[in-house]
């Protein structure tokens, strides 16, 4: 009996430490391949960092620029940071030149090219999307093969016929053909993301009595803004930038915008880089704050465009 009593005390103890012993904790095992994902996202980002400074350097090196005395500007090797801080080159840059005439009249190209092209392309692309009629796809594909055509090929025709009809001299050639769907990008964009849109809210439409224009604004057009907005900004980037065009139908300084204008600091002997460094700042610095303030609507109206067609 003594000796079962203490086999009993002896198998009691060894299940009262099994009981009270902290549960062994395991290692982690290691995922196969995950050390490979690491160094190929470190590998990704580095990429990519050395990509936006190589965009970002030459913005960096403009700014800098605007900010050193000339002999600095002009110096080899290159003078990185500017000492001392020149910040007069920007009131004497920007009276060295009208630049508020290039400023008023760069905003009324872009402004009224915008509202141009938002209308006629908004307008055609709802014939090319919501309205069936013969032929509507083939045509819709012999516009879109216009955009293989380079500026350069319709240059001189026209030039010559806006020359014949008066218009050479003046901001009509840039503006009014915008108003008669012009821009086959935005038309194009604007129709896939029409095509997006269900068509059974048109055809309830129809069923209470609206007609197409009906439709077209007040039904399309408000579920259509984060694609307007991106044609919207498309143009206005574009416009803002476009040397060419005023360069070829302006014959007038009193005319110039933005881009015209910033040739003008370029010397037939001699070019003052800072002061033009500094007015190229401030020519860009509306276009970084546009996007900045913008971006969400931009990357949404991209998003957003369908490939259905």
């Amino acid at each position: 009996m003594a000796g079962m009593q203490d086999n009993a005390t002896t198998f009691s103890r060894v299940n009262l430490d099994r009981l009270t012993r902290p549960p062994a904790v395991s290692a982690p095992r290691r995922r196969p391949g995950r050390g490979r994902r690491a160094g190929k996202s470190a590998a990704k980002h580095v990429l990519l960092v050395l990509l936006s400074v190589t965009f970002i350097f030459p913005l960096l090196w403009m700014i800098l620029t605007s900010l050193k005395p000339l002999p600095q500007a002009v110096t080899f090797p290159p003078v990185w940071v500017p000492h001392p801080l020149e910040t007069s080159n920007y009131p004497q840059a920007l009276s060295a030149e009208p630049f508020a005439s290039y400023f008023f009249h760069t905003l009324y190209y872009c402004v009224t090219t915008v509202v141009g092209v938002t209308v006629s392309g908004s307008l055609v692309a709802y014939g090319f999307s919501r309205i069936k009629w013969p032929g509507r796809d083939q045509l819709f594909y012999v516009m879109v093969a216009t955009m293989l055509l380079p500026f350069i090929v319709t240059l001189i025709p026209l030039f010559v016929l806006y020359k014949e009809i008066g218009w050479v001299g003046s901001y009509k050639p840039l503006i009014i053909p915008t108003f008669f769907g012009s821009s086959v990008f935005s038309t194009f964009l604007l129709r896939q993301f029409f095509m997006t849109i269900p068509q059974a809210l048109s055809d309830a439409a129809r069923i209470d009595g609206a007609n197409e224009f009906v439709i077209f604004s007040r039904i399309i057009l408000p579920l259509a803004k984060p694609a307007l907005a991106t044609i919207a900004l498309f143009q206005f980037i574009y416009a803002w930038n476009d040397f060419l065009g005023p360069l070829i139908y302006l014959d007038k300084s009193s005319l110039y915008p933005l881009s015209i204008g910033l040739s003008e600091f370029l010397g037939q002997y001699t070019t003052n880089w800072s002061w033009l460094m500094a007015a190229s700042t401030v020519a860009t610095l509306p276009m970084i704050a546009l996007f900045f303030l913008t971006q969400k609507t931009f990357i949404q109206g991209i998003t957003l465009t369908g490939t259905k067609g």
